[in-house]
């Protein structure tokens, strides 16, 4: 393993150095972090899904691995593809994490499909061959 170190950060500007052996050997939980858990993985957002579901979970994993106010920054602007993406362009270079999402949920938001889901929801009719599962789960998604 030679010379390495890893360095966890224990809060805002405070880090401890820690050798692969004493990793092992250390419950992170001791050091008064939460580990970070690799596994956990926010698909990126691309216009196209729902966009409140979307911030409500990078919301709360944001919460659970205690990201600070630049950490949501770079996640979020990381997260971002396709049309979603470009919104990073239009933002500016002064841009703060409360300005993306402005704009993402004035692009994208809801609230500007209303009218259509409403449409959409009095037209709607069980299709031939569609489980009355499916017909129900769309009916919520329309009506939330």
């Amino acid at each position: 393993m030679g010379n390495t170190v890893y360095l966890i950060r224990v809060s805002q500007s405070n880090y401890v150095a820690l050798s692969p052996e004493t990793m092992l050997q250390t419950p992170i939980g001791s050091l008064g972090v939460k580990a970070r858990c690799p596994l956990l993985q926010l698909q990126p957002y691309d216009g196209f899904g729902n966009l409140d579901m979307f911030l409500m979970k990078f919301r709360r994993m944001a919460d659970y691995l205690r990201w600070d106010e630049e950490d949501i920054f770079h996640h979020l602007y990381a997260s971002l593809e396709g049309a979603a993406g470009q919104v990073l362009w239009d933002v500016g270079l002064c841009a703060t994490t409360a300005d993306i999402v402005h704009l993402l949920q004035t692009r994208f938001g809801m609230q500007l499909h209303v009218e259509h889901f409403k449409a959409e929801l009095c037209t709607r009719r069980r299709a031939q061959g569609e489980s009355p599962q499916s017909l129900y789960q769309d009916i919520c998604r329309l009506v939330t």
